[in-house]
């Protein structure tokens, strides 16, 4: 289990993050964090996982009003997010669609190939 410091540090820190938000007393939780754990390996992408009883002040600092939650963070900025009803299937195709490193876009190339 992390903490929320650390999670908002990596927040920042690294260009892509999932943040599983659950509750020690969400029977769904504990049989989705598992599988979103497994997403997350599979597209080499930092897991967080938070638990909103032993910090309630995440839910606020995330705005979560239900558990479980995904959130999914591309440099900083949430770019996904799930509750309740976690649909994996678009959860994976966001996690396909993220750039691994920051990408620096070298636009005189792109105006030399017009």
């Amino acid at each position: 289990m992390e903490s929320l410091k650390n999670v908002k540090q990596a927040i920042t820190n690294n260009t892509n993050n999932i943040v599983f938000i659950s509750s020690e007393t969400c029977s769904i939780c504990h049989v989705d964090e598992p599988k979103v754990r497994n997403l997350a390996e599979s597209y080499d992408v930092p897991f967080y996982h938070l638990d909103i009883m032993h910090e309630p002040e995440l839910a606020g600092f995330f705005e979560v009003l239900t558990v479980p939650a995904v959130l999914v963070y591309h440099e900083g900025k949430e770019v996904g997010r799930q509750a309740r009803f976690i649909d994996f299937h678009t959860l994976e195709n966001l996690l396909q669609q993220l750039p691994k490193e920051e990408e620096q876009i070298d636009y005189q190339a792109l105006f030399d190939e017009l």
